[in-house]
């Protein structure tokens, strides 16, 4: 019976498409989630804030082993999202860095309170206990050390704030 609806309705029901999906934006749960609500894109964005890896085989050599078309994908969403600046190294002019933007880098504030988060719920946590500490005791300075160690890794490849 289903199989025989199927083919009397067809013609009336038009398939969906992506246009008629609902837009990732308007409600800021879902245009963040739309951006970066991915475990990649979480862990590229904890490579350029909090790690300095600026290079595709930095973000490779990852201990979680993301292979290389996510790793492709991921930075080109974070990329075309307005999340990370591609620019080519003047270290090395056939290697080519991301770069985190001031959108990406407004992030950092709800990543580390995501992190503190983590630290609480997670038996398993790796992170220092003097890092939930000093966020909680003072999350102004704890983002501006973070801010001024971006500053220095753009500084270092580029000679120049990357801003």
């Amino acid at each position: 019976m289903l199989s025989f609806c199927k083919y009397i309705f067809a013609p009336y029901i038009a398939p969906m498409t992506k246009t008629d999906r609902a837009h990732w934006n308007g409600c800021p749960t879902r245009y963040a989630a739309g951006i970066v609500g991915d475990k990649w894109c979480f862990l590229l964005m904890r490579d350029v804030l909090l790690h300095g890896k600026r290079t595709y085989s930095e973000f490779l050599s990852g201990p979680e082993g993301i292979s290389t078309n996510i790793l492709a994908d991921r930075l080109s969403r974070l990329e075309r999202n307005g999340l990370l600046d591609r620019r080519t190294d003047p270290r090395k002019g056939s290697r080519v860095c991301y770069f985190p933007t001031r959108k990406l880098r407004d992030l950092l504030p709800a990543l580390l309170a995501m992190m503190v988060w983590s630290v609480k719920y997670d038996a398993d946590t790796e992170a220092p206990d003097s890092f939930a500490a000093s966020f909680v005791a003072d999350p102004a300075a704890t983002i501006a050390w973070y801010e001024a160690d971006i500053d220095r890794v753009d500084q270092d490849i580029l000679g120049a704030p990357a801003e």
